[in-house]
């Protein structure tokens, strides 16, 4: 079974709602044509406005697969995967948010066939530092750009990261690098 997480498209902020920008739809519609490569059973989407319409241009060329939005995608707090402290942040967001990223992880370690997520960047480099088993700086080391694909494939117990930050799919004005097939066992 694979996880196939996309960051959303680029986007912009307005009043908290972050709809993406023009590039951003087009790296939704990118991404939307490089996923038709595979086969999914569901698809998740964070409940942001960012997310839902980056999923909305796979959805688009996919009608009738299983859909579900969910608040328990929606970006953590930079502090989990070492960013900086904002000033004016609760002390309880940190954890809410982690006991928030641990529950769907746990949810998705149970699915049993191919599934495509759309998130954000943070969340993700998250869900990468748990295969990692690492407390490193994510934050300033682990680039996650918008329209982004991460795989990671489970197998048994065993979850391995076969591909980071795959980009290659974008407008080539886009393109900044990926990392791909690192193992971890």
């Amino acid at each position: 079974m694979k996880i196939f997480f996309v960051r959303h498209g680029e986007a912009k902020e307005d009043g908290g709602k972050s709809p993406l920008t023009e590039r951003g739809v087009l790296e939704a519609k990118a991404v939307a044509k490089e996923l038709q490569k595979y086969s999914f059973s569901k698809v998740y989407s964070s409940n942001s406005e960012r997310a839902k319409n980056t999923a909305k241009e796979y959805l688009n060329l996919n009608k009738g697969i299983e859909y579900l939005e969910t608040e328990k995608l929606k970006e953590i707090y930079r502090v989990l995967i070492g960013g900086p402290e904002k000033e004016g942040t609760s002390k309880e967001r940190a954890e809410e948010n982690k006991k928030r990223a641990d529950e769907i992880w746990g949810f998705f370690l149970k699915e049993k066939n191919n599934i495509l997520v759309f998130s954000h960047g943070n969340i993700i480099r998250y869900f990468l530092n748990k295969v990692l088993k690492k407390d490193e700086d994510l934050w300033k080391n682990l680039q996650i750009d918008s329209g982004s694909i991460s795989i990671l494939e489970i197998t048994g117990k065993n979850v391995k990261i076969n591909k980071i930050n795959l980009i290659n799919h974008l407008p080539k004005e886009e393109l900044k690098g990926s990392i791909e097939k690192i193992y971890i066992e």
